[in-house]
């Protein structure tokens, strides 16, 4: 392929497009590159046992039954995790705390 003297405009678009797809591929590995992590034990965000309210509330309301109330997020010891309020079975009302990163349980 030649450009002609009067750089026909499909021939120019043409040329820029194939640069700019060589240009993408010979970046490409600077963008997979790995990121920093932030989590303190080095667990990456995508590997939490625990991912949301709905699945922090379930676990406790299995293991504990009654009724949740509420559930926040929170830090426990550096890891993200869960605070779950729930009304037991007898009445009262107990705080469970769910580590989001290994799934522990804390009463």
């Amino acid at each position: 392929m030649s450009l002609s003297k009067r750089n026909n405009p499909k021939e120019i678009k043409l040329l820029g497009s194939l640069i700019l797809l060589l240009g993408l591929s010979l970046s490409s590995p600077v963008l997979h590159a790995k990121q920093p992590n932030n989590n303190r034990q080095g667990k990456p965000q995508n590997q939490l046992v625990v991912r949301s309210n709905n699945q922090a509330a379930q676990i406790v309301k299995s293991r504990y039954g009654g009724k949740v109330l509420k559930v926040e997020s929170t830090r426990m010891n550096g890891d993200p995790g869960y605070r779950v309020k729930l009304l037991t079975e007898n009445g009262r009302i107990i705080y469970v705390s769910v580590n989001a990163a290994s799934g522990r349980i804390d009463n």
